[in-house]
Order: C-alpha cells, then structure tokens, then sequence
C-alpha cells in the first residue's frame, strides 16, 4: 500500500510540475479578463431586460390608475342616481384593479431595486475590469523587460564574455606587435637611406663648402 500511495503522489507531483510549465501568468490573466467582461456582458443584457420590464410595468400602472379612476366615477355617479347595482359592479372592478394596481407598484418597486444592484455590480466589474487591464498591462511591460534582459545575457552569457574579452586582448595585442615592428622598419630604413630633409641640408652643406674653397682659392 505504501508503494501505490507513493507512486500516486510521484504522479500527482509530475503532474502538477508539467502544469506550471505550461501555465503562462499572461494568458491566465487575459482569460480572467474575458471572464469577467462575459459577466460584464450578461449584466448588461440583465440591466436593460430590467429597464424594459420597468417601462412595461410602468404602462400597466398607468393604465390600472387610469381604470380605477374610471370605476370610482362611475360608482359615485350611480350612487348619485341611485344606481345600486351598477354602483356595485363599478365598485366590484375598482377593487380588482385596485388589486392589480397594488401588485403592479410592488413588482416596480422590486424591478427597480434589482435594477439598481445591477448597476452597483456592473460598476463595481467595469472598476475591476479597469484594474485587471492595468495590471495586465504592467506584467506584459515587466515580462517583455524581463525576455529582453535575458536574451541580453543569453547573448553573452559570463563564461562566454570572459573567453570573447581574452580574444579581443590578444588580438590587440598581435595588432601592438605589428604596429611596433612597422614603427621599427621605418626608422630603419631612416636611419639607411635618411628622410628627404636630411638629404637637402647635406647638398646645401656642400654647396656652402664649395662656395668656401672657391673664396679662399681666390684669396690665395
């Protein structure tokens, strides 16, 4: 028994694991979003359903005022003339729509006040929707920063900076070598041949000993 039980929890733990990499916090918000805006929605239908049925009950309470005005004249009207009986009738459907009235201003009363904890539930969704659209948007801005920063560091993770920086360094310094013996080949070859300026203060510094032995060669 000890054996199934553990194995049924190493399931249950696999299971569990291969759910949370799947679980992707971004999605699961979104889809928390249009649950609540589905609910949104049906409030919507639910409140306008409720203003409908409180125009309609509405009309029914104005025509059973309208009716039972109507029968309470015509009783007085009877009694007036004596009438019994049909003062008895009119009195009869006053009272049946009087009735009628009475249920009809409880059903607006009703109406109304459903209609009004609609609306303080729609208010009160459309806030959290705000809420969840904010933050939605906040973990999409972190998550993007967070991808970015590790494709940055994937790039050029540690190890691989240290070894790339080593490479620029030797490379810099095969580049210094060259540069030293380019530096040292033309001082040389400077140093053979001499530079073009050197080679025009020698030829002036003949010509001025020349001009000098044929001074004192005309002297002597």
């Amino acid at each position: 028994m000890k054996i199934f039980g553990r194995m049924k929890e190493i399931a249950a733990a696999d299971i569990h694991h291969m759910l949370d990499r799947y679980e992707d916090p971004i999605s699961m918000a979104k889809q928390y979003i249009r649950q609540l805006e589905e609910q949104i929605e049906k409030i919507h239908h639910a409140l306008a359903e409720q203003y409908a049925a409180e125009r309609q009950n509405g009309a029914l309470i104005t025509r059973t005022e309208a009716i039972v005005s109507k029968r309470a004249r015509q009783a007085r009207l009877a009694v007036d003339r004596q009438e019994d009986n049909i003062a008895e009738l009119a009195l009869q459907e006053k009272l049946y729509h009087q009735q009628m009235l009475n249920t009809y201003v409880e059903q607006q009363a009703l109406i109304r006040e459903q209609a009004s904890a609609l609306k303080e539930e729609q208010a009160r969704l459309a806030e959290a929707h705000r809420e969840l659209q904010n933050k939605l948007s906040f973990l999409i801005s972190r998550a993007h920063a967070a991808q970015a920063i590790e494709a940055a560091a994937a790039a050029m993770p540690p190890f691989q900076r240290d070894k790339i920086m080593r490479g620029f360094a030797r490379m810099e310094e095969k580049v210094w070598i060259l540069e030293s013996k380019a530096n040292a080949a033309r001082n040389v070859q400077q140093s053979a041949y001499g530079t073009p300026h050197s080679l025009d203060v020698q030829e002036e510094v003949q010509a001025e000993l020349q001009k000098l032995k044929e001074e004192r060669k005309a002297i002597s």
